[in-house]
């Protein structure tokens, strides 16, 4: 359904693409077969959504960092419609087939509906962005544990305990009679510290650790085996939101 709500995205606008090709599915169920039968690349539409909306940001705030924004609920909303409306453009103008022609004029509106609601609720920001982690390092040393496959999900951490999104999850199988390590990637400037996220399954990770660990401090699973603890959000929250007074391009 055209108005559904889309799932959660990533924190900060330069975590990475915001929408993926699930969501523009539950948005139009007929997305995936109008991309086989044009030979659309949606990937490509989804990069070319973002970068367009980035320009535009970038217009708006009168700059070229967009490190602090936050992807709000408006944010993923705009993205989504503006990348069904490029996939819808290309099907159309290809042939200028009119059987594209209502689903583009939708969601070219639709696109348009979610840019003014963002601007009317406000820009979300952070005053200290704490970015994506890279998937952590993992390894295995000798201990009393059974043989299992770990999936490990890392978050980085600012001076002010604020945890940004979690990485992707790097996989290791552990022998019988070992116990699982990871250990952090590099981390950028501004990260204080890391949690580390530890499951038997890619869903199943759980905060293994309290307080955040050092940036250098790995972390050992103890003889005890996995904790159950928190499952990672979604990263920051925006601390507050920049309302701009302008009208956005249409079309």
């Amino acid at each position: 359904m055209a108005g559904e709500e889309i799932g959660q995205a990533m924190a900060l606008f330069t975590d990475g693409t915001i929408s993926k090709l699930e969501d523009l599915c539950r948005y139009d169920s007929a997305i995936l077969d109008v991309a086989s039968t044009e030979n659309i690349d949606v990937a490509a539409k989804l990069a070319l959504a973002q970068k367009q909306i980035e320009v535009e940001l970038m217009g708006l705030l009168h700059s070229r960092d967009l490190g602090n924004v936050v992807v709000t609920e408006e944010l993923r909303q705009w993205h989504a419609r503006l990348a069904l409306r490029l996939v819808y453009a290309d099907a159309y103008y290809r042939q200028l087939n009119d059987r594209y022609s209502a689903k583009l004029t939708l969601y070219r509106d639709l696109a348009n509906e979610a840019a003014g609601a963002l601007l009317a609720f406000g820009i979300g920001s952070v005053h200290d962005p704490i970015g994506r982690a890279g998937a952590p390092e993992l390894a295995y040393l000798p201990g009393p544990l059974a043989a299992a496959t770990y999936y490990v999900r890392a978050t980085w951490t600012n001076g002010g305990g604020q945890e940004g999104s979690p990485s992707d999850a790097a996989v290791l199988s552990a022998p019988d009679g070992h116990v699982l390590v990871a250990r952090a990637a590099a981390a950028p400037t501004g990260v204080m510290g890391w949690n580390v996220y530890a499951g038997l399954s890619p869903d199943g990770t759980t905060l293994q650790y309290e307080p955040p660990l050092a940036v250098a401090e790995a972390w050992t699973e103890p003889v005890s085996g996995l904790r159950n603890g928190a499952k990672p959000g979604n990263g920051q929250e925006p601390g507050y939101y920049r309302t701009i007074r302008r009208i956005l391009q249409r079309g």
